[in-house]
């Protein structure tokens, strides 16, 4: 399914004057099935355009055309719909019940001899027109239509259209501050389940006070309302005449400045632009003010985050948004020598989550000019090749073939951008693979390598600023591992990596919010490496012991939780509160058996027990007993499942476990990439 947007302006068609950007053609929208469905919504002055572009593709055939309501500037096309007056087609139209008169009547006005040349009467008999009632839903070919009533003056419907895996909304005119609590609520499950919608903002944040009552929303209003559900990508439309392309853009740019870690895709509605499943609308799509600055909004994103891998992974998504690449790598140098194979994402092969796992892989590579990124490491110069299996004879770089051949993928399009850090010094590569365009690869534009070049100064100098943070906590805990023999710099990293893995597959599985996803697993990681800091105020003679510990000694040991807390004792962010959580809590059991080290702090039970606790507990145990300790060899993989299995509610929260069953490649690879 293709939508194609024809008419995006609002009240009246709006031509020259600064609008051309957008458009200023009213309302009107194609809709395109796989399977040659065509239903359009809406006539306003685009339809003319529109019927002029299917009388050219094709000699004839059936369309079928909805109306959201009958104000002026969403029928006042119909007349120069050139398909009315062609015999080879035949049109349904369809409009909801609302007050005054029928569909037909009022056709019949807008065709009326005093207004127009011919009457509905000359053209009309080859047409249907129906009506329909508000919350109706129905099949056109392979699509699925269903409409739900929206608040404008004297009513008027939103449509939500589902074909070939995916779905479409159109919120018609609507506003939500003169809609009732039921009906918003409505209007938000109503259109919860769509891919895109395309929403009414007709009215700036600073015009809308003064026109409020005339059945319009801004932008801000569908921000919040769209927030409340999965919805990730808006397209803004309905533009209001007055509005030049510079005055629609500072609204944009308006939000961004507003939410800058806002956790959705938003555009304006443009006159051609072409909305598909794949297509991900971006800030980038569309020419942006001077004041707005995408990247400036990225980099106060991922300048929350700490945590080296949520960093690498927002780079490289947002690095694959702009290039529109199907794959990605991220190489960071390791040492004078050797790039390490530190991130990478393959929509085809690795869809979603599961390309959690390729995280963790312990590889690297060479940095010489034999590969294309260790080329790029070396010169500090970008890569843009059409297709890596055609590389000019005299370029020092070969392509290595060996992922293709294992894995049936075809790399085609390569853009590889070096990350040049402080002291320019390279501290790794950023290379996207396979430019989608309708499906198939194809080379990256002039304008993604300038963008990814953009991109890339912010990465690097996160990169680098995480990866000090980084060292800077696992050198401590190295230091407290000099004391604890168990408590190793791998140990912790192992069991931070687990936890945030967990949480990741949890939190997807119960529609937790992405950003608030990123963040959490972001804070989770590092606060389960300090899961055991408290083990600095434990006895050498305890922690040391190679063998069983008497009864006392047990209890001595028990403190290392509450003095682990009493380190973040008076919080003051949201690292502290889950450090303090997970240092007094992780050795508590779901059966109400564990302990605090604290006799003030009862045991907990169930999910009384903190969330980020009773995720680290499992992550700590599976590590020791896989692992090798002073007093015993590490445990088969298999026979450590087993037991993490067994105390599904007794030790461990079912629910948690399940969870730990279910990324169980993904810990695999975690224990593999730090290994002791």
């Amino acid at each position: 399914m293709e939508v194609t947007l024809w008419g995006t302006r609002g009240s009246f068609p709006r031509i020259g004057g600064g609008t051309s950007g957008y458009g200023g053609n009213t309302t009107c929208i194609e809709v395109r099935t796989d399977a040659g469905d065509i239903i359009i919504i809406d006539a306003g002055t685009g339809i003319r355009d529109l019927g002029k572009k299917l009388q050219k593709s094709q000699q004839g055939g059936k369309c079928a055309l909805f109306f959201t309501h009958r104000h002026w500037d969403h029928v006042h096309g119909l007349t120069s719909f050139d398909l009315l007056y062609n015999p080879e087609w035949n049109i349904s139209i369809f409009g909801p019940q609302l007050e005054f008169e029928s569909w037909s009547h009022t056709i019949c006005t807008i065709f009326n001899t005093c207004y127009f040349p011919l009457s509905w009467k000359d053209i009309g008999h080859r047409h249907k027109v129906e009506d329909f009632r508000v919350g109706d839903s129905f099949n056109v070919g392979t699509a699925l239509i269903e409409t739900c009533a929206c608040s404008h003056p004297n009513g008027c419907v939103s449509y939500k259209i589902t074909a070939d895996g995916w779905t479409f909304f159109f919120s018609g005119d609507h506003e939500w501050e003169t809609a009732s609590p039921a009906e918003q609520e409505a209007l938000e499950k109503f259109m919860g389940s769509a891919d895109v919608i395309l929403a009414d903002a007709h009215f700036s944040n600073e015009d809308y006070p003064a026109c409020k009552g005339w059945g319009h929303s801004n932008m801000n209003q569908w921000v919040e309302h769209v927030l409340k559900t999965k919805v990730q990508r808006v397209v803004f439309t309905h533009h209001h005449p007055d509005y030049t392309d510079t005055m629609l853009e500072k609204c944009v740019a308006d939000i961004w400045r507003a939410h800058p870690d806002l956790p959705l895709r938003t555009i304006l509605a443009r006159e051609g632009l072409c909305i598909t499943k794949e297509t991900e609308t971006h800030p980038l799509d569309v020419v942006l003010p001077a004041t707005y600055c995408p990247m400036c909004d990225f980099s106060r994103k991922i300048s929350r985050y700490a945590d080296p891998g949520l960093i690498l992974g927002s780079v490289l998504t947002e690095a694959r948004s702009l290039g529109q690449a199907d794959a990605g790598t991220i190489y960071l140098l390791e040492s004078d020598d050797k790039l390490a194979f530190s991130y990478a994402q393959n929509e085809t092969l690795f869809p979603g989550s599961a390309a959690n796992r390729m995280t963790y892989l312990n590889s690297t590579i060479p940095k010489n000019e034999q590969s294309i990124a260790g080329y790029v490491a070396i010169s500090g110069i970008t890569l843009n090749i059409l297709d890596v299996y055609r590389l000019p004879v005299h370029v020092p770089y070969t392509f290595n073939d060996s992922f293709d051949k294992s894995t049936g993928y075809r790399t085609v399009s390569v853009l590889a951008v070096p990350l040049i850090g402080s002291n320019n010094k390279t501290v790794g590569v950023l290379q996207l693979i396979n430019s989608l365009k309708n499906g198939k690869p194809s080379a990256f534009t002039a304008d993604a390598q300038h963008h990814l070049e953009q991109l890339a100064i912010t990465a690097a100098d996160s990169i680098e600023r995480s990866r000090l943070s980084n060292e800077l906590l696992v050198r401590m805990l190295e230091t407290s591992s000099l004391r604890d023999p168990t408590e190793t710099a791998n140990h912790v990293m192992r069991v931070g990596a687990m936890a945030a893995e967990v949480y990741n597959c949890w939190a997807e599985k119960h529609d937790i919010p992405i950003e608030e996803l990123r963040t959490t697993k972001d804070t989770l990681r590092l606060a389960a490496m300090l899961h055991d800091v408290g083990k600095v105020g434990v006895s050498d003679l305890i922690l040391k012991k190679p063998g069983k510990l008497t009864t006392e000694e047990f209890f001595e040991m028990q403190k290392h939780c509450a003095m682990g807390a009493s380190l973040f004792k008076e919080p003051t962010s949201l690292m502290d509160i889950m450090a303090r959580n997970i240092a007094l809590h992780h050795h508590q059991k779901w059966n109400g058996k564990g302990y605090t080290g604290d006799s003030s702090v009862p045991p907990l039970s169930g999910t009384d027990i903190p969330l980020e606790a009773r995720i680290t507990a499992i992550a700590d145990v599976y590590d020791a007993l896989v692992s090798t300790r002073c007093y015993k060899s590490p445990m088969p993989v298999e026979v450590a499942l087993e037991i993490i299995q067994k105390e599904s509610g007794a030790h461990f929260d079912p629910e948690v476990v399940d969870t730990f069953m279910e990324i169980k490649d993904v810990i695999r690879a975690i224990h593999d990439r730090f290994s002791e």
